[in-house]
This record gives structure tokens, sequence and C-alpha cells, in this order.
């Protein structure tokens, strides 16, 4: 797996984030961490394609999935960037971005297995509304039972604002 750009041995606090409401306020949150603990910052999003898919219908959209995650993680790390640019900090931390396909659980534990910096883990929290919300559930908790870092599940509840 490798990164837009190599963040080097410094610490580095791994975001898991789907883009949401409630994603981006978990990264703003693990940006006030990254300036306070002086360590860089790894966005990371995880896409899947249904193994029922045909196969070359599967191959056309693994890579416009591939594609629209690389774009948003972009966009994403360029929002985080300027709100660096405001703050009165001396430090500033990197932020770079990854995508993989495949299971969220699974490529967290080969990220920080693979890039050996990862201090914590951050990533958003949410209260179920209903039955679709079971699977995001699952998904949170395999993360935290495999990870092998600490991990930060921040709520939904917008308590932080830079």
């Amino acid at each position: 797996m490798k990164t837009a750009k190599d963040l080097g041995h410094k610490k580095t606090i791994l975001v898991l984030t789907d883009f949401t409401k409630s994603a981006l306020n978990a990264a703003d949150y693990a940006l006030f961490l990254a300036g306070l603990l002086k360590t860089n910052v790894l966005l990371f999003h995880s896409y899947h394609v249904s193994v029922s898919e045909s196969d070359s219908f599967k191959m056309t959209n693994y890579a416009l999935l591939a594609q629209t995650s690389k774009s948003n993680l972009k966009k994403e790390m360029n929002r985080l960037n300027g709100n660096i640019q405001t703050t009165t900090s001396n430090f500033k931390p990197e932020i770079d971005y990854l995508s993989e396909g495949g299971g969220i659980a699974e490529n967290v534990c080969s990220i920080i297995d693979e890039k050996k910096n990862i201090f914590m883990l951050v990533m958003s929290g949410f209260k179920a509304r209903n039955n679709e919300d079971f699977l995001f559930g699952t998904e949170i908790n395999s993360v935290v039972r495999k990870a092998r870092c600490p991990v930060v599940v921040v709520p939904e509840i917008e308590f932080l604002r830079l």
C-alpha cells in the first residue's frame, strides 16, 4: 500500500473516513490531536465491491470506486490542510491519504503492520438509527477488536470544529 507521499518515520494518526459529516468531525478531532501530540495524519478510505457482481462490471466498478475514493481523499486532505493554516500552533502536521479495496478491519491491520509508525487510530461512531446501521456498527467493533494500536471512536456530535 503506497501513500500519495511518504510521511517518513514520524508517528502518525490513522484516520478512517467514509466522507460523512460524522467522519469529517473525526478527522477534525484527529487533526487537533496531531497538533497536540506532534504527529502526522494519514487519511484512509476502504471501498468494497460485492463479490456477487459480474467480473466485467466488478472491474469497471472497482476502478471507478478507487478513483472516486482517491479524489474524495484529496479533497479532505486539502480541507484539513486549510484548517492547519488557520491555527496558531508552531507544529503543522503533514497529512497524507491512502485508499484500498476490501474489508476495513483487514486493511487497517495491514496498514498498521506495514507502516510501523501508526500511533493511534481515529474513526467516527454514531448511534444506531435503523437496521442499516447494524453493518457499520459491526465494522466499528471489528476494527476495535483487531487493531493493534489505541482506537479513538469520535461520536457523531459535532463537539469540536477547528
